[in-house]
């Protein structure tokens, strides 16, 4: 069963929500703007109060002898304040004893207003008694300049910078959520599609599983139509030959025994023969009875070069490298059919002759090789080498299959690779054709090195 994983952000934030909040953001910066603004006005008004009330308490001695000149000077010096748009004093009697203002500013009233008022623009007027013990002496007066645009502007940027990136911040994260709630979308369809695919795949997987279990089984029928047709093809034979003797011997053999004795000898020799293809089957099926002992294969091969010689003829030039030094464990007769079954099959590859190596060698086997059939470990390699027609692939790889033959019919049966093959398994050995076409092949086998008692016991 195929899960399908959900990734699933935060469902209730939407982009409505966001641009509510980036409004929301955008009207609490312009509304703490004009608070801010307010409080930097009042702040304003007060500390032109104070300079106001410092201002009135210089004057009263003034104002007390009637001393214009001096309420001037007081008046004069509040122009180093830019906060002070125009300053003046009034009497008791409320008219202007002295007066400062700024160029192409709106004069102060000509008689002295009564109390702290709102002017035009972003202005205020201060207005504070000048007393001394308890009698007004006159007026003080102060107006505010009004703020320029470019401060204003820097003291409320800040904050409407703040409000701006927190609004976009908001309506980015609407976008993105938006846009995340797609990619989810999407990524849940390829996630479907993806299962549904998968599920498809798995399906065809079993489907040619099971092709490829009844290609065995049919290529298992096959071979084991094909064992059983060779086996019977060479048995009729054999049958054949045994039975005609039997008939002949009956027949024609009767008082005769030089006749009884060819029709016996017949007979006898296809039993032979009958009884060597058991053979070849049982060491094909790796079951045949097999009777191992120390071999030094160098030294087999040297017994049998008289049998080699006769047995591929004069158009094959033998050259022998027996270089091996170790022995190994195998049964001698057999191992004498495989070598002798190796050459014949190396002289029907050169038909118009060449030259067949036999070598044995000493081999160490580190690692595993190329193929990783063949265990590190101490091997006895005997190769049987020819320099004829060589093996396509397709007939590599079916050379020791029983029965299969390149050969003419009745020139070969196909089991003399697959009887040398099994009888190198049962002992344990390892069987390599190294072959190219047109430049000839090497039949390599291995046989694992065998060391005496003595031997051991020495090292």
């Amino acid at each position: 069963m195929t899960t399908v994983a959900h990734v699933r952000g935060p469902r209730r934030f939407t982009p409505a929500y966001a641009l509510t909040a980036a409004i929301a953001l955008l009207t609490a910066g312009i509304a703490i703007s004009a608070w801010q603004d307010r409080v930097f006005h009042a702040q304003q008004v007060r500390e032109v109060t104070v300079q106001g009330e410092i201002l009135a308490a210089s004057v009263t001695a003034a104002l007390v002898f009637g001393d214009g000149k001096t309420v001037q000077e007081h008046v004069t010096a509040l122009q180093v304040n830019p906060e002070i748009e125009a300053a003046g004093v009034y009497d008791d009697k409320h008219a202007l004893v002295a007066s400062f203002m700024r160029k192409n500013q709106e004069p102060l009233p000509r008689s002295a207003p009564d109390r702290t008022t709102p002017v035009r623009g972003r202005r205020a007027m201060v207005v504070l008694p000048a007393t001394q013990d308890g009698v007004r002496l006159g007026t003080v007066c102060i107006r505010t300049t009004e703020e320029p645009l470019g401060r204003r502007l820097t003291r409320h940027a800040a904050v409407m910078l703040l409000a701006v990136m927190a609004a976009v911040l908001m309506a980015f994260m609407g976008t993105s959520q938006r846009t995340l709630r797609e990619a989810n979308r999407q990524l849940e369809a390829r996630a479907l599609a993806l299962a549904e695919t998968n599920e498809l795949l798995q399906n065809e997987m079993e489907e040619r599983s099971k092709a490829e279990d009844a290609l065995r089984q049919s290529q298992k029928m096959e071979a084991v139509g094909q064992l059983s047709g060779g086996i019977a093809h060479d048995f009729n034979n054999l049958l054949a030959i045994i039975q005609g003797n039997l008939h002949l011997l009956k027949t024609l053999g009767a008082g005769d025994p030089s006749a009884m004795q060819t029709y016996v000898d017949g007979a006898g020799e296809a039993v032979e023969r009958a009884g060597h293809l058991v053979r070849r089957l049982l060491a094909f099926s790796r079951r045949q009875p097999l009777s191992p002992r120390s071999v030094d294969l160098g030294e087999l091969a040297t017994g049998m070069k008289d049998l080699i010689v006769q047995s591929v003829g004069g158009r094959v030039r033998i050259a022998w490298e027996l270089n091996a030094t170790w022995k190994t464990l195998c049964d001698v007769n057999q191992m004498e059919n495989v070598i002798l079954n190796l050459a014949i099959n190396a002289r029907d590859a050169m038909p118009e002759g060449g030259t067949l190596t036999i070598e044995t060698k000493d081999l160490s086997l580190v690692g595993s090789d190329p193929g990783g059939e063949v265990t590190p470990g101490e091997y006895v390699r005997l190769n049987v080498r020819d320099t004829g027609t060589g093996m396509t692939d397709e007939v590599r790889k079916r050379a020791v299959d029983p029965f299969f033959t390149t050969k003419p019919h009745g020139q070969g049966t196909g089991l003399g690779l697959s009887m040398a093959f099994g009888f190198i398994r049962q002992s344990d050995g390892y069987l390599n054709i190294e072959t190219t076409p047109g430049k000839g092949t090497t039949i390599a086998i291995l046989l694992r090195r065998h060391c005496s008692a003595e031997a051991r016991e020495a090292v």
